[in-house]
């Protein structure tokens, strides 16, 4: 690493793999290709590299052609800042705030609903962790990218206990009166478990349903695929049989905020949720639509992810590989691991910044940045 090995030896072994010398070394792979910001890990073909060796913070500009530059008076295409700071070296995240503080709810009381904004469209570049054989935990509201396939990670649950979740919802008491009832059971019972909500635009005897009974026919309406370890719930529009309002993915109802993705979980086994939305031009199989993945690890400790009917996990589209990557539940822990995948297995850089490692491989675009 440049001119720093006596530098190094005198750091401890735990401080061994992170770099903390006078210089760094960065390489930065591009690939020529313009597709869907997509690198190829297979092929070296099309691949410009360049080497830089640094000393100080600075910005990584350019598409095709990359050059590095310690002026910040004029930056245009960044495609990463590292930032320097008592001997160690850091990427910084340029979609901080999009990522961590990234949703102001504007009500809408006409309509019941609430609108996702960012404080920004786009502030930088998002930065992309690369997984390797050793593998990542996975955290809820994580965002992992298979090819050009993102998932949100919705819900983490191995603790699941049928028989306790069966006598919760069981348990009800009469809280409701004459006014309010639900115009699917007729009922007018309810319980903070099950409260009777008003998730569209019909009003008067019809202006109620259970929580339990919207559940009950979202399950009903999306459209789903089954395995044995995984089921896929697809929507495109979602709207009331009566006043034909389209359902937005969060609404309002008595003050409290209900999400549809959330009311399609299920709640007698241990399972892993996770979200994606079909943006234009991704060729997925179920075109324009959005959906869940509910992952079931019911005796089993490992799932295979890819585009083959082999594999538990089938996500059908053509930047996934047949056999992509795995996931490995251990110590009540859900674990992403790559598979030599051909366009990667990625996971989003979401705190302010990192502190570089040896070794640390990031794709940003179709740029993978490696640190030695």
């Amino acid at each position: 690493m440049g001119n720093c090995k006596g530098q190094c030896y005198q750091k401890s072994l735990s401080q061994t793999n992170n770099i903390d010398c006078t210089k760094l070394v960065i390489v930065v792979k591009t690939w020529q290709k313009d597709a869907f910001s997509l690198f190829d890990y297979e092929n070296a073909t099309n691949v410009q590299e360049q080497k830089f060796i640094i000393n100080s913070g600075g910005y990584l500009v350019g598409r095709n052609q990359i050059e590095w530059i310690e002026n910040d008076s004029i930056i245009k295409d960044e495609l990463c800042k590292i930032k320097k700071k008592n001997e160690n070296y850091f990427i910084v995240n340029p979609n901080f705030q999009n990522v961590d503080k990234k949703q102001v709810i504007q009500e809408k009381e006409e309509c019941h609903t609430i609108v996702n904004k960012t404080v920004s469209d786009k502030i930088g570049n998002k930065i992309w962790k690369v997984i390797h054989e050793n593998g990542i935990l996975l955290q809820e509201e994580d965002v992992i990218k298979l090819g050009r396939v993102k998932f949100t990670i919705r819900q983490i649950a191995l603790d699941i206990k049928p028989q306790e979740q069966r006598s919760e919802c069981e348990s009800s008491q009469s809280n409701g009166s004459e006014q309010a009832m639900c115009r699917v059971c007729c009922s007018s019972q309810k319980n903070p478990k099950n409260p009777l909500l008003n998730p569209c635009k019909c009003s008067g005897s019809i202006k109620y349903i259970h929580l339990e009974c919207l559940k009950t026919w979202l399950r009903m309406k999306l459209e789903n695929r089954q395995s044995d370890n995984c089921i896929v719930y697809l929507w495109k529009n979602l709207e009331c049989e009566l006043c034909k309002y389209n359902y937005p993915p969060k609404f309002k109802s008595d003050d409290a905020y209900y999400d549809l993705v959330e009311l399609s979980k299920p709640n007698d086994y241990p399972y892993l949720m996770m979200e994606f939305t079909n943006k234009q031009g991704q060729q997925l199989e179920w075109n324009n639509s959005s959906g869940i993945y509910i992952l079931k690890f019911l005796n089993v400790q490992e799932l295979k992810v890819g585009r083959s009917n082999e594999t538990d996990i089938r996500v059908n589209d053509i930047s996934v590989s047949r056999n992509h990557a795995k996931l490995q539940v251990q110590d009540k822990k859900v674990y992403l691991f790559d598979n030599h995948s051909k366009f990667g297995t990625l996971h989003l850089l979401r705190s302010e910044k990192i502190q570089i490692q040896r070794g640390m491989e990031v794709q940003v675009g179709r740029s993978l940045i490696s640190f030695s």
